[in-house]
């Protein structure tokens, strides 16, 4: 097909791919064919990619039940509904920005403000809903404005709430499974459409340039700022590529979708290239955590899918007679994916037979299908080390170093943890993965907002219980595990420990041998009192009314730890702030600061304590130095448990 055939075609393609009463073979056909579109014309298909993502999300919404009115629900369930609808809002805003940006671009690719009469290639399509209202305004502009970043912008914001609104629904994880989201996703990853889109239109901007400037000597400001190539922006590609890793990871738990990639060799050769960090453009943190983890996901289950198909499996972590294959979910990031340690236990293992098979015939384990690298390894590190962060911060951001132990710059209180850790050495990466190898390094992350102005979140038992599934999912706990937090993920960590002892998930309570607490709020926090005192202005969050000082929740979870510590099951290291924390600045260089966490807080009343002397509470967990008594003190700790172990 040519580009203009295939254009036209998309109009029919499109509706077969995503149809609800299309046969599995109509669906599968025009999914092809619609790949091969996208690989052939590249940039210039991106109007039918997004089209595509537009009419997923689309269909997504259109199967999403609002609850009914007046249902009364345990107030846990009212604030998860709250989240729930708070994204389905959002999805409905981005599904009509997506739709837009199908129709803009298309209008200006194909030139629709110079000549347009009604009849061109894409016409059919846009003639269909979600695209038919923008496609009238279009109509009566004939000027559309759109470029290479805004249509990346637009399906970055789609692919955030694909995923948002699809992580926990079994049901519209397989519809757009079927709807072909993997061929999307595939592209998302592998291809370069939005740079090539934008260097296309620099390129074209030069030529404009250039041409009105052998036109006429004296050219006006406004024309060099329309044709300047320099003015281009670059798309958010990178931010593409991430997200779109994020949702194939949660559609991993899917059996039919591991039967796809485990079948793409060259898929899985880019997530293992791009979990070691060889592909250029594609170091970010969390975009090779996810290729790894979907990697590990498709891998392991591959010898259990058959069973799990026959047995209509949930997507949990599938279970044999003999093992266990861990489930790592987009919320569990692993740390240095490019470690060898990261790998299927079963293939390590037969690895390791065949080697010592061969050993006499001095022959070559490796294998040419292999998609994981050898491996000199035995055995994975005997611990599991797993970070928490606290309110607003991040799984990789609230553990990078800083230039100082106190806090130079201050934002508003709902971003108390942007302005430290943007940048710099994320030392549990970096530093701890080379002076205590004998750990899988984890972090953890979860949504938490200080007020409900930036959005719904879930209270402290909510993302305890959910981070507890994806933890017993993931298999974490039946081998010594040690959590580091920081702040409220302390109280996340005490309220899961608590309620794996309620539902007799005891290897992770046993197996649980430490716990770092970073200017942990044990017994409540100041930062708490102040929103709840000024409620009607800055509307708290559900969990921050769980932080107030003298709360009996934290009194009973600070308990059930006490009680862990005093059996001899649980060695504790607290750190302690001694400088106040500037939260929100004023003029002239005023700025209101609290003591976030006093000592009378930060110290349980059990286990070993640290003071940081001219720390504040943003930067108590992160050091400026492998000197730093942040790093070393916990690296001590680690050694001593390790040591007890042995």
């Amino acid at each position: 097909l040519s580009l203009e055939e295939s254009l036209k075609w998309s109009s029919v393609l499109l509706p077969w791919a995503c149809g609800k009463f299309s046969s599995e073979n109509t669906r599968s056909s025009a999914t092809k064919i619609l790949s091969y579109i996208l690989e052939d014309f590249g940039p210039c298909s991106v109007p039918i990619s997004q089209a595509w993502l537009t009419i997923l999300l689309n269909e997504v919404l259109g199967s999403s039940k609002t609850p009914a009115k007046g249902n009364t629900q345990p107030k846990h369930d009212k604030v998860k509904t709250q989240v729930d609808q708070s994204n389905i809002q959002s999805a409905v805003q981005i599904t009509n920005l997506l739709a837009n940006s199908v129709v803009n671009l298309a209008g200006k690719q194909l030139g629709i403000a110079a000549d347009y009469d009604g009849t061109f290639p894409l016409a059919d399509l846009l003639s269909q809903e979600p695209f038919a209202a923008p496609h009238k305004v279009l109509n009566k502009d004939k000027n559309p404005k759109s470029n290479a970043a805004d249509a990346a912008v637009a399906t970055l914001k789609g692919i955030k709430a694909l995923a948002e609104i699809c992580t926990e629904d079994l049901v519209n994880l397989n519809k757009i499974a079927d709807f072909g989201v993997l061929c999307l996703l595939r592209r998302f990853l592998m291809g370069d459409d939005y740079e090539n889109l934008a260097a296309i239109e620099a390129y074209d901007a030069s030529r404009a340039r250039e041409a009105q400037e052998h036109k006429t000597n004296v050219v006006e400001e406004s024309t060099v700022n329309a044709n300047d190539p320099s003015k281009v922006r670059i798309p958010p590609s990178g931010h593409i590529r991430r997200h779109a890793a994020r949702l194939l990871t949660i559609l991993s738990s899917l059996p039919k979708v591991r039967k796809v990639i485990v079948a793409d060799k060259d898929w899985c050769t880019w997530l293992e290239e791009c979990a070691n960090g060889k592909i250029p453009g594609c170091n970010d943190l969390k975009l090779r955590s996810y290729a790894r983890a979907t990697l590990l996901n498709v891998l392991c289950n591959e010898e259990g899918d058959s069973d799990s198909q026959k047995s209509n499996g949930s997507g949990t972590a599938t279970i044999n007679e003999n093992r266990v294959c861990p489930r790592y979910d987009d919320l569990i990031f692993l740390i240095n994916p490019e470690s060898s340690h990261w790998q299927c236990p079963e293939k390590l293992g037969s690895r390791n037979s065949k080697k010592n098979s061969t050993a006499a015939d001095d022959g070559d384990s490796s294998s040419s299908g292999e998609v994981f690298e050898s491996n000199s390894e035995s055995e994975p590190p005997p611990i599991d080390v797993i970070f928490v962060h606290g309110l607003r911060g991040g799984p990789f951001k609230s553990w990078r170093i800083s230039e100082d132990k106190s806090s130079t710059k201050s934002g508003l209180v709902e971003k108390i943890d942007q302005e430290a850790g943007k940048r710099g050495t994320f030392w549990p990466g970096e530093w701890l993965s080379a002076d205590f190898p004998h750990a899988r390094l984890f972090t953890l992350k979860y949504k938490t907002n200080l007020t409900r102005w930036s959005g719904a979140s879930l209270p402290l038992q909510e993302v305890s219980s959910m981070l507890l599934e994806k933890l017993v999912a993931a298999d974490i706990g039946s081998r010594p595990v040690v959590f580091v937090t920081h702040s409220m993920g302390g109280l996340v960590v005490k309220q899961l420990l608590h309620q794996a002892k309620a539902e007799n998930l005891d290897n992770l309570v046993n197996n649980t041998i430490g716990v770092v607490f970073y200017s942990c709020p044990h017994f409540g926090s100041k930062l708490a009192d102040v929103p709840w005192r000024m409620g009607l202005v800055l509307r708290p969050a559900p969990t921050i009314g769980e932080l107030r000082s003298g709360s009996p929740r934290l009194a009973e979870l600070n308990d059930f730890m006490r009680q862990l510590h005093k059996k001899g099951l649980l060695q504790v290291l607290s750190f302690c702030e001694t400088k106040v924390t500037p939260l929100v600045e004023g003029y002239g260089g005023w700025a209101f600061r609290m003591e976030i966490v006093p000592i009378e807080s930060a110290y349980p009343g059990f286990g070993d304590i640290v003071v940081l002397e001219s720390t504040d509470h943003i930067n108590s967990c992160k050091p400026v130095s492998r000197e730093d008594p942040s790093y070393t003190e916990t690296l001590d700790f680690l050694r001593k448990l390790k040591a007890q172990l042995t």
